[in-house]
């Protein structure tokens, strides 16, 4: 080997080098500061999408250049590429489908990593939103993934989205209890915790006269809506039903709760 085609090979050596030594870890910083930055100024999805998209394009174009360094045709290569790419895109339209409705979820944000959505019967906490699924962590510690094109296409329920959720409860006492006791006592229950707001208003109203399915004794229905922050909806239904239960037998009122949502 002469000299020349010597100081050819080892150029490129270096620059091989280089691109692995400097290039990868470059690419790697650039993608973790836009993520960052894309978080802070947008939201988490926008960030760990785009920190992807620069990750893995840098990635392709080290990739490529250390092919063209070492003698292969990468125009060839990528012509190749492209018609594989065709045959894939055909084979793959459900993927790419998942794809571009993944850009719309981006436009859209109906939800953001953290927030707890429903959708059908799957309930949870939103771990991430890539390019082909949503993937939800179940309250039971269940992993879901959910396709982007079910998620544009049916209803999702965002839990989290507003600051404030009310609970709505159906209990029911006997007939011959005053109706005005009962709504003192229930709030007395309301004023007497801070877990429950006091705006919008608390309401506790008659619902109906009527029998349980299970039993021939007429009793008196209420229905009792009261605000909570949030992030406390879990815990507060279970909450409101002890205290209303230890305030009712204070009195020596028997109550049933027919319905308390959580």
């Amino acid at each position: 080997m002469d000299n020349f085609a010597f100081m050819v090979y080892a150029g490129s050596m270096l620059r091989i080098c280089l691109l692995i030594l400097v290039g990868i870890p470059l690419v790697r910083w650039c993608s973790y500061a836009l993520t960052t930055f894309c978080t802070k100024r947008l939201s988490q999805h926008v960030g760990l999408l785009i920190g992807n998209v620069i990750f893995y394009g840098g990635l392709i174009f080290i990739i490529v250049t250390i092919l063209h360094e070492f003698g292969f045709n990468v125009t060839a290569l990528l012509g190749a590429a492209g018609v594989f790419g065709i045959a894939i895109g055909f084979a793959s339209q459900t993927s790419i489908s998942n794809i571009i409705s993944g850009f719309f979820l981006l436009l859209e944000r109906p939800f953001f990593v953290g927030d707890i959505i429903k959708s059908g019967d799957i309930v949870g906490h939103v771990e991430a939103i890539d390019l082909l699924s949503v993937r939800i962590r179940t309250f039971d510690n269940k992993m879901v993934r959910l396709p982007n094109e079910m998620m544009l296409k049916q209803t999702v329920n965002n839990l989290t989205y507003y600051p404030i959720k009310r609970i709505d409860c159906l209990m029911s006492l006997p007939y011959a209890y005053e109706f005005d006791n009962a709504q003192q006592l229930v709030h007395q229950v309301i004023a007497h915790n801070e877990l429950f707001l006091t705006n919008p208003i608390p309401v506790v109203m008659m619902n109906k006269l009527a029998q349980h399915d299970y039993d021939t004794e007429i009793r008196t229905f209420l229905t009792i809506r009261v605000w909570v922050a949030t992030d406390k909806f879990r815990s507060a239904p279970a909450v409101l039903m002890q205290q209303l239960k230890d305030q009712f037998d204070k009195n020596d009122v028997k109550i049933t709760i027919i319905h308390v949502n959580s």
